[in-house]
């Protein structure tokens, strides 16, 4: 590539590219389709639980919960309301059985490993009937998921917003439901913790942090062939935006990223969802539309499937 955008010569990060480790990115989608809860269902349960009555409207849901962490109980410390309601929401989240659709997905064999913004065990279970959370962590983080994926057979699931066991227990700090990431003070300390796994103030590039970090769900996205699924990229989600900006610049000055990034969405949500569609371009992720009726998003996940036997 003609390097007339920048005077340094970057390190390629061809050789840290892996074809055969396909992965999923995995969001909520699937869990919805025969008993659909959704945030909002989640968040008013939660509210009812706590006996607060107030109303999400429009707020962005990490702000809406650290209004209702604040008004649980005021003579409290907010870490304690904090801990209160991640112990309900992982409760919530621990009950969800895959659907089988998702079985579907993963029966096919395309992808060797998974990554997933939800709290719950579906992919786990459906490679797995009796998954255990306590077992198959690796390298164990209490808030914080940057390190810990959940090793089931040859398979590793990345938890990327937290999980409902993180494999700790009865501190206020370090208890089961600590990673859940909902709350916009965890979202602000993520994307700095995001950040430096990325960018280095001395100057360091790309590769020799990667050279030197543990391993990590973030430098996949540099690294890896990724399909993210039924996940509604929302703007709120800004750890992800700026993971995509950041690649896409890396890109821009010859970095040699040969990985693809896909978001597959409904071909009939294609006209909602043209202002995404165009940023995502823009950041050089491809769009894969899927055709099926309108509404009918089992057949837009069963008809996905088919693309990959």
């Amino acid at each position: 590539m003609n390097n007339k955008f920048m005077g340094l010569k970057y390190t390629s990060l061809k050789k840290y590219y892996k074809p055969g480790e396909k992965y999923l990115f995995l969001g909520n989608g699937m869990n919805q389709l025969d008993n659909p809860i959704s945030w909002d269902d989640l968040l008013r349960e939660v509210c009812r639980r706590v006996k607060v009555n107030v109303e999400r409207g429009t707020k962005p849901y990490q702000l809406f919960f650290e209004q209702i962490s604040f008004d649980i109980d005021r003579s409290k410390l907010v870490e304690d309301n904090v801990k209160k309601l991640k112990q309900i929401m992982g409760a919530e989240a621990l009950k969800l059985q895959p659907n089988p659709v998702l079985a579907d997905v993963i029966n096919t064999g395309h992808y060797a490993h998974y990554i997933t913004t939800n709290y719950d065990y579906c992919i786990e279970r459906s490679l797995m009937t009796f998954f255990d959370p306590q077992k198959g962590k690796h390298l164990k983080r209490p808030k914080y998921s940057l390190y810990r994926y959940n090793k089931v057979n040859d398979h590793k699931v990345w938890h990327i917003h937290g999980e409902c066991d993180n494999g700790y227990k009865g501190k206020l700090t370090n208890f089961s439901e600590a990673s859940i990431l909902i709350g916009f003070e965890h979202y602000a300390d993520y994307l700095e913790k995001i950040h430096n796994l990325l960018k280095d103030n001395s100057g360091t590039g790309l590769a020799e942090l990667m050279d030197n970090a543990q391993e990590n769900w973030v430098h996949l996205f540099f690294t890896r062939d990724i399909d993210i699924l039924g996940f509604g990229l929302d703007f709120t989600e800004t750890h992800l935006w700026f993971i995509l900006n950041f690649r896409a610049r890396l890109k821009r000055k010859g970095a040699g990223l040969l990985n693809t990034i896909r978001w597959i969405i409904p071909e009939f949500t294609m006209q909602s969802q043209q202002e995404r569609i165009d940023i995502l371009q823009a950041l050089g992720v491809k769009i894969l539309l899927v055709g099926a009726a309108k509404g009918n998003y089992k057949a837009f996940y069963e008809n996905f499937r088919n693309t990959l036997a």
